[in-house]
């Protein structure tokens, strides 16, 4: 081998190790974020809200709506589905799609009552005053005494009386950020915005340089000698 030729070997090498590391973080990274995600239900971060930090750090998303789980931590991961709740005369109550929550006033649970008992299917949206808690979903709107105790289905008049009043409503809450769409959007480098596909496309050749580039290298050390050790004078005795 020439000396102009083991220097281009030597330049190629150099080059290729350098590649080989951001190609294999990048590969790090993508295995890891994987694998979390294959496994995001299982282990809850489907449901699991991101921190608020992180949600303003990452997505610029500053924290408005209430934090269920900071309120009541004795409901454990159903509270990151409360859409809403309401005082009671004592404690409150939580409500997500399809539970009410009764908790007293330090935040522990009393009872759990799923929605269907009032005879609603997805809750929607919750309505109190001083006398009556309205439940509504896509039917009709339900009335229920504040011991949670007496129901009754009110009339399309009744109910519409209270169309223009402040209803809670589950569409209109803030759907948290949670720690699987963290990871997917990690994953598809989406946090580049416009440039992440420019990103996947440079380590896709990335990669195409490297098999590339690995393969000059081989071709260059066998023709050099075949033994690799580079000063063509064969093997030594």
């Amino acid at each position: 081998m020439t000396i102009d030729k083991a220097r281009h070997r030597r330049v190629l090498a150099r080059w290729h190790r350098r590649f080989a590391v951001v190609v294999a973080i990048w590969l790090l990274a993508l295995a890891a974020s994987g694998i979390v995600i294959n496994h995001a239900h299982d282990w809850g971060l489907d449901k699991k809200p991101l921190s608020a930090l992180l949600q303003l750090r990452v997505y610029g998303i500053e924290k408005t709506a209430e934090d269920f789980c900071d309120r009541t931590p004795a409901l454990g991961p159903d509270c990151t589905d409360a859409f809403a709740h309401l005082p009671l005369p004592a404690g409150e109550i939580l409500l997500t799609e399809n539970s009410i929550y009764l908790v007293d006033d330090g935040g522990q649970l009393l009872e759990k009552l799923a929605v269907s008992h009032f005879g609603l299917g997805s809750l929607q949206a919750v309505l109190g005053d001083d006398v009556q808690i309205f439940l509504r979903d896509s039917q009709k709107v339900v009335a229920i005494d504040l011991d949670l105790m007496d129901w009754a289905d009110l009339s399309l008049e009744a109910a519409g009386a209270l169309s223009n009043r402040n209803w809670q409503e589950r569409g209109n809450s803030v759907d948290a950020i949670t720690w699987e769409r963290f990871f997917l959007d990690l994953h598809a480098a989406r946090f580049l915005g416009p440039l992440a596909k420019v990103f996947t496309d440079l380590m896709a050749a990335l990669i195409l340089v490297l098999i590339a580039s690995g393969i000059w290298l081989s071709r260059l050390k066998r023709n050099g000698n075949g033994n690799g050790n580079g000063n063509g004078n064969g093997p030594s005795r």
